[in-house]
């Protein structure tokens, strides 16, 4: 079987009910424990959470994000062995993965994966570590993801990959600064993390964190808010190599963003930490209810075969026309 062929969509389902058929499953690994969301306190064994981002394993935000949240369970840190910043949802799928064990700047032990966030928390999720986990924190990422930069941002991909396990995730970012201190993003992530485990998340859902560059003092506190409107100014830049020939890089000041009241952007704007819903249903809802108010016919059999026959008579007529002209017969 082709590489290609093999990766077509599966489609042994149940044609009644819509599920895969028996057996399905088994092809897997481990995924989410899903367990039922509680008070930490009455939670049998510690959760097990996995630590991933889009900076590198060697980001001082994973560290710092892995350090927040070692007390509250048992984690794990997976991620990308280099920088993959904007690479959105990419999967590997045409070459291998290489795993490696890394010591962290702290001592103890991660993995790094040559690839990107979202291939970090699928091996995790297929079985690499041989069990699940009950929540997945992705972060603490190097410069905010507001409004559309979640489109692109890796940190925000790792935490869907989550979602699409059936594991409660969270994506935290903080804006960015020469020197960053994160202990106003690692306080937000351990607030975070201990609601979702307490209050557990729906099918499809995750949350978006962005944390502003103050201090714990400075921080006017956290607000609830939707997706605001970011505004790039990306520009293309044009060099030269050494042969004359031109590349180009993808260039220009940080993006801005609209600061209307509710957004994230307005939040961050005014040093409040914007804690953001994001579902993996992006269906558009009134242009749902638009596009069923269009027209939307098909062609009918009849139609279409009677097109055939007179594209047939089209094609019979130029070759006549051709044949004449060659041989100088006058087709009668």
């Amino acid at each position: 079987m082709t590489r290609e062929r093999a990766r077509t969509e599966r489609r042994d389902v149940d044609k009644e009910r819509g599920e895969p058929v028996a057996g399905g499953a088994a092809r897997g690994g481990p995924r989410a424990l899903r367990r039922t969301a509680g008070p930490l306190k009455d939670w049998s064994t510690r959760p097990k959470i996995l630590i991933t981002n889009d900076d590198g394993v060697e980001s001082r935000g994973l560290l710092a994000l892995k350090q927040a949240l070692e007390s509250m369970g048992d984690t794990t840190v997976v991620a990308p062995d280099t920088n993959q910043s904007a690479v959105g949802h990419q999967k590997t799928l045409m070459r291998p993965l290489r795993v490696r064990e890394r010591t962290l700047a702290d001592g103890s032990i991660g993995y790094s994966v040559d690839g990107s966030p979202t291939d970090a928390v699928s091996i995790a999720f297929l079985g690499y570590f041989g069990h699940g986990f009950d929540l997945v924190a992705s972060g603490i990422n190097y410069g905010a993801n507001l409004g559309d930069d979640i489109t692109y941002s890796g940190t925000v991909s790792a935490a869907m990959e989550a979602v699409i396990n059936s594991c409660p995730a969270f994506a935290i970012s903080q804006e960015y600064y020469e020197h960053p201190d994160f202990s106003l993003a690692s306080t937000a992530a351990t607030i975070v993390a201990r609601n979702i485990l307490e209050h557990g998340l729906s099918r499809g859902e995750l949350i978006n964190v962005n944390v502003p560059a103050v201090t714990i003092e400075e921080c006017e506190g956290i607000e609830v808010t939707r997706l605001g409107r970011r505004v790039y100014q990306d520009q293309l830049v044009e060099r030269l190599d050494p042969r004359g020939i031109p590349y180009f890089w993808i260039g220009g000041p940080p993006p801005s963003g609209l600061a209307v009241e509710g957004t994230d952007f307005h939040a961050v704007v005014h040093r409040r930490i914007a804690i953001t819903p994001i579902h993996l249903d992006l269906t558009g809802r009134r242009l749902l209810r638009r596009l069923r108010t269009w027209s939307w016919p098909l062609p009918s059999k009849a139609a279409g075969a009677k097109k055939k026959v007179q594209k047939a008579d089209a094609v019979a007529q130029a070759n006549e026309e051709q044949v004449a002209e060659e041989t100088g017969i006058e087709r009668r």
